[in-house]
Order: C-alpha cells, then sequence, then structure tokens
C-alpha cells in the first residue's frame, strides 16, 4: 500500500510541476556583456517608457526606443501543425540550428540543446497565444531561466535578411505561384 502512494503522490508532484521560462536575457557583443530582465522589457512594451536600465542598453547598441517597441509588439501569425511539421523538417533543423546560435541558453554551447529549447519556445509560445507569437511571449516561454543572444551573429543575420526577403518576394511572385494554383500552362 505505500507503494500506490507513494507513486501517487509521485505522479501528482510530477503533473503538477509548472515549467518556467526565461526571466533574463544576456547580449553578448565581443567582450561586451549585459543583462536585463525580461519583465523590464515586457513593461517597456506595455508603457513605451524604458527603466534606466533600458536606457543605458539603447544607448550602448545604438537602438532607439520607438524601433525596440515595435520589435517587441510585432505579432506573427505561427499555426502549430504546420509550424511543427516545418521546424522538424530537413530546411526547419538547418534553420532552428542558425537561430540557435544567436538565441541560446546562456552559458550552454549545446546545440542540440540549443535547438530544442529554440522549437519549444516557439511552439509554447504559439499554443499559448492563440497561434501567434512575439517576442516577450517567446522569451517568456523558452524553457531556461536565463537568454544569451550574441549580438555579433544577430548582426550578420540582419544583413543576410534583406536579400532573403527579397528571394522570398521573387518566388512568391514567380512562375511557381502560378504552378502551385495551377495555372501554368506548363
Amino acid at each position: 500500500m505505500k507503494f500506490k502512494y507513494k507513486c501517487i503522490l509521485f505522479l501528482i508532484f510530477f503533473f503538477n510541476q509548472s515549467a518556467k521560462g526565461a526571466e533574463n536575457i544576456f547580449l553578448y557583443k565581443g567582450t561586451f556583456s549585459r543583462s536585463i530582465k525580461i519583465e523590464e522589457l515586457s513593461k517597456f512594451k506595455l508603457t513605451k517608457k524604458p527603466s534606466n536600465k533600458l536606457k543605458n542598453l539603447l544607448k550602448i547598441t545604438g537602438q532607439k526606443e520607438k524601433n525596440l517597441h515595435q520589435i517587441l509588439s510585432t505579432e506573427i501569425d505561427f499555426p502549430i501543425k504546420t509550424s511543427s511539421k516545418l521546424m522538424n523538417s530537413r530546411i526547419g533543423e538547418v534553420f532552428l540550428s542558425r537561430l540557435s546560435k544567436i538565441i541560446y541558453p546562456n552559458k550552454i554551447s549545446n546545440t542540440k540543446l540549443s535547438t530544442k529549447a529554440m522549437r519549444s519556445g516557439l511552439l509554447i509560445s504559439s499554443f499559448n497565444n492563440n497561434q501567434k507569437i512575439n517576442l516577450i511571449d517567446f522569451l517568456k516561454a523558452y524553457p531556461n531561466k536565463n537568454i544569451a543572444f550574441d549580438l555579433n551573429a544577430l548582426s550578420k543575420t540582419l544583413k543576410k535578411v534583406d536579400s532573403l526577403k527579397e528571394l522570398i518576394k521573387f518566388y512568391s511572385d514567380s512562375p511557381f505561384k502560378k504552378l502551385k494554383d495551377g495555372r501554368s500552362s506548363t
């Protein structure tokens, strides 16, 4: 009987655990490193008034309050079923592994772990927000207390985003769209 009660207590304890998301962001750029609490970013998103620490970070990084607020407020449709399939495909794995070089659990340099954490944060955030994600909700859903952002890697990636946007626009406006819609004469 004691074994039965121990099993029941274990199950209650195991399933009653609430997973906590990230609380702190660590920004790295070369030898530069600073941290900020996600709650400060969340408060800024709501009030548009940065804390003193956030003002200093904005000054150091050269960001503007308006741009940061826009980034934090942007919501993206992220259907769970489709996104999950995409993230578990080969191209999704490549995308997540590259993204996990920019955003990863602080002081943990394991790409596989970072990729799984990224996938988890995206899907949990989407689930919690009616299949939409934004940066704050993603950070709060990220399954590690401390998140690192490599600003050098982010900068390199952002430079590539413009060319990627052009490539996506080309494919969405190209004859491939006609093939997809069944309007092609070929």
